[in-house]
C-alpha cells in the first residue's frame, strides 16, 4: 500500500496542505521552527517581487506586508503563520508524513500534470475514479487553495485549511509553487551522481589518507553492489519503477582547500563551476567550518555530516552536523555550573590548538550572561610554562577548565596543585584517550565528553567489523566511523527520495530517518527534526575515574544542554 501510495501521490491519498506548526526539540534545548529555519533560507532567493510574495506565503504564512493571512481549520479562522505550507510539504514541496496523514507533493509539475496509473487496464477496479485526477490548471488550483475542492471534484480532508487569499495573493503562491521543479539538478545525469568531499589546510596526510580510504571503499563497494539496479528500471514491474529509477554510479570528488581560510570560498566556487555536485558527504578540518557552509548555503548544496569540531553557532538550512563541537562541550559546563552554584571564579587555561580558543571565548561569552555573580579568568598554558614560580589558586570555589591536548597536558607543571579546585578537561581536545594525563590530574579531573563512553563501543560494532575487514584501520577511527555513518545514511536517503532529486528533499528525508538509522557513530544518540542542524545533542560531564562505569551508572552524568 505505502509502495502504491507513493507512486501515485497527490490524489491517492487524504489531501493535506498545512498542519500547524509544530515544535520539535529535546530535552533541554530550543531548536529553530520549520518557519523560522524557512525565513533564513528565504534570504538566499533571488528577489522578484510576485515571487517573493509567493515565498513569503508558502514560507511564512505572512502577506508581503508582512501581516499574517486567514487559515480556516474546521471553520475556525486561525493565524497563517501557524499553518504555512513548508511546515508540512517542506522546503521541496514534495510533503512527508505526519500524524498518520501522508502530506503529498505540490510541486509544479506535479500539480500542472494529471496523475495516472500506468497498466490501469490490469488494475482498473482499484485506481479509477478517487485514486486519480486531471491536472489542475490555475483556476481550478486556486479553488482548491481557498475552498479546499480538488480538481476532480472531491473535498480535501478536514485537515487541510482554506486559505484566505485575494486572487493576488493566489496567483503570487501559484507562481512560487510553479518554480519547485528538481528536474534539472546539479550533478545528476541520467547515470552518475557526483558527490564531493573537502579536506582543508592543516589536516595530516595521514588522516586525509584514512578520510579517502574509507570513502573510496565504500563507493567502490555501492556500485558494484548496485551496477545491475540501473538496468532494471527498464523491465521491472510498473509499481517497481519508483524502486530503481533512482540509481546511479556514484562519483567521488575530493576538494582540496589550501591557503587562509577567507579565500576557501572562491576555491570551493572553481571546484564547484567545473564540475556541479548534488551533494557534500564527510570530509575534514582542524579549523572553522563556516567558510564552507556559507558556500553551501549560496549554492543550495547540502553539506552532511562533516567531521569538525569547529561548525557554525548558529547553522543553515542545508547543513548537517554530528555535533556542536567545542561549542556543546562549553554549553554542557555551563549547565553544569547552573547546577552548582558553590563556584564563584572560573578559570580557563588555553593551549596551541585554535579548537580550544573557540572554546575559551564561547564559555566566556556565556559565563557573563549567568545572572549568579561568577568572576573568569582566561590563562595560556604558554605563560604557565614559561612561570615556573606561577601559583594558582587552589579553592574547592574555584573551577578550572583546561582546553589543553594529551601533547601539552604531558607538560603540566609538576608543582601546580590544585586538586582542591573541580577540574574540567575536553575529551575533544584530547582525541578521547585518557591514558597519559598525569597522574594528578587524572585522579581529580572531570571530562567534558560529548561521545558514548569508552565501555560502550559495542555500539559501533557494524562500522568497526566493515573497516577491520577491509583492511582500512587507522588511528583516526572517530572519522572513519563517522565517514561510514554518513554514507550510510546518503544510501538510505537516496533509495527514499526516488526519481525527486530535489537536494531540499534529501535534507528532509534525512531529518525523517536519522533517528531510526540502524548504524552508529561515536556519538551516544543521534537524532533530527525538522529544523534541526546538530543531530548529537548532549554531553557527558563525568569524573575522569568513572568513564568506564557502566552506562546505567553514567547516566547520571549526561545532560542536554540548552543552546
Amino acid at each position: 500500500m505505502y509502495t502504491i501510495r507513493s507512486l501515485l501521490g497527490i490524489s491517492f491519498i487524504p489531501i493535506v496542505l498545512c498542519l500547524p506548526n509544530l515544535v520539535w526539540a529535546e530535552q533541554g534545548t530550543s531548536q529553530q521552527n520549520p518557519t523560522q529555519l524557512s525565513q533564513a533560507h528565504l534570504e538566499t532567493l533571488p528577489v522578484n517581487s510576485q515571487l517573493a510574495e509567493g515565498r513569503s506565503l508558502f514560507m511564512t504564512g505572512l502577506s508581503k506586508d508582512g501581516s499574517p493571512i486567514t487559515a480556516v481549520s474546521q471553520g475556525q479562522p486561525l493565524s497563517g503563520e501557524l499553518f504555512a505550507c513548508v511546515n508540512c510539504h517542506r522546503h521541496s514541496g514534495l510533503g512527508t508524513s505526519e500524524g498518520g496523514y501522508q502530506v503529498p507533493d505540490i510541486t509544479g509539475p506535479t500539480l500542472f500534470s494529471p496523475i495516472e496509473v500506468k497498466q490501469r487496464e490490469l488494475y482498473a477496479e482499484r485506481t479509477e475514479g478517487f485514486y486519480t485526477r486531471p491536472a489542475y490548471t490555475r483556476e481550478s488550483l486556486r479553488t482548491a487553495i481557498t475552498h479546499g475542492i480538488s480538481t476532480n471534484g472531491n473535498t480535501f480532508s478536514k485537515v487541510m485549511p482554506r486559505y484566505q487569499l485575494s486572487q493576488s495573493q493566489a496567483d503570487a503562491l501559484i507562481d512560487y509553487l510553479s518554480t519547485l521543479d528538481y528536474s534539472n539538478p546539479p550533478g545528476v545525469s541520467a547515470d552518475n551522481l557526483q558527490l564531493a568531499t573537502i579536506v582543508t589546510e592543516g589536516t595530516s596526510k595521514e588522516k586525509k589518507l584514512a578520510l579517502i580510504n574509507t570513502l573510496n571503499q565504500f563507493f567502490k563497494e555501492k556500485n558494484a553492489q548496485t551496477r545491475h539496479e540501473v538496468r532494471r528500471v527498464k523491465y521491472s514491474p510498473w509499481h517497481k519503477d519508483w524502486h530503481y529509477d533512482n540509481y546511479r554510479h556514484w562519483q567521488l570528488n575530493t576538494w582540496e582547500l589550501n591557503g587562509d581560510p577567507s579565500t576557501w570560498q572562491a576555491q570551493l566556487q572553481r571546484y564547484y563551476d567545473a564540475n556541479p555536485v548534488f551533494a557534500v558527504v564527510g570530509g575534514t578540518s582542524h579549523l572553522g567550518w563556516n567558510p564552507i557552509s556559507s558556500f553551501c548555503e549560496a549554492e543550495k548544496l547540502p553539506c552532511l555530516f562533516p567531521d569538525t569540531d569547529l561548525p557554525p553557532s548558529k547553522p543553515g538550512h542545508y547543513s548537517i552536523y554530528f555535533s556542536a563541537g567545542m561549542s556543546l562541550e562549553a554549553r554542557r559546563i555551563i549547565h553544569f555550573l547552573k547546577k552548582n552554584l558553590q563556584y564563584d571564579k572560573v578559570i580557563q587555561i588555553t593551549g596551541k590548538d585554535p579548537r580550544g580558543a573557540v572554546a575559551t571565548e564561547e564559555l566566556q561569552k556565556r559565563i557573563s550572561k549567568l545572572q549568579n555573580r561568577i568572576t573568569f579568568e582566561k590563562l595560556a598554558f604558554s605563560e604557565l610554562l614559561n612561570t615556573p614560580t606561577r601559583i594558582l589558586e587552589n579553592s574547592a570555589r574555584n573551577l578550572y577548565v583546561l582546553w589543553l591536548t594529551e601533547a601539552e597536558l604531558k607538560h603540566w607543571p609538576t608543582g601546580i596543585d590544585i586538586s582542591k579546585s573541580r577540574t574540567i578537561l575536553s575529551s575533544t581536545l584530547l582525541d578521547r584517550r585518557f591514558n597519559q594525563i598525569p597522574g594528578r590530574l587524572s585522579q581529580t579531573s572531570w571530562l567534558a565528553h560529548p561521545y558514548s563512553l569508552p565501555g560502550d563501543s559495542g555500539r559501533r560494532i557494524r562500522s568497526k567489523a566493515w573497516i577491520y575487514a577491509r583492511k582500512i584501520v587507522t588511528p583516526y577511527d572517530k572519522l572513519q566511523s563517522n565517514t561510514y555513518l554518513a554514507l550510510s545514511v546518503l544510501t538510505e536517503s537516496m533509495m527514499h527520495i526516488r526519481s525527486n532529486f530535489s537536494q531540499d528533499y534529501l535534507i528532509e528525508r534525512i531529518e525523517h530517518m536519522l533517528e531510526n538509522s540502524p548504524e552508529t557513530s561515536v556519538y551516544q544518540r543521534l537524532s533530527l527534526a525538522p529544523g534541526q542542524r546538530f543531530a548529537s545533542k548532549g554531553s557527558y560531564l563525568i569524573p575522569l575515574t568513572e568513564v568506564n562505569v557502566s552506562p546505567k551508572i553514567a547516566r547520571q552524568y549526561w545532560a542536554v544542554p540548552e543552546l
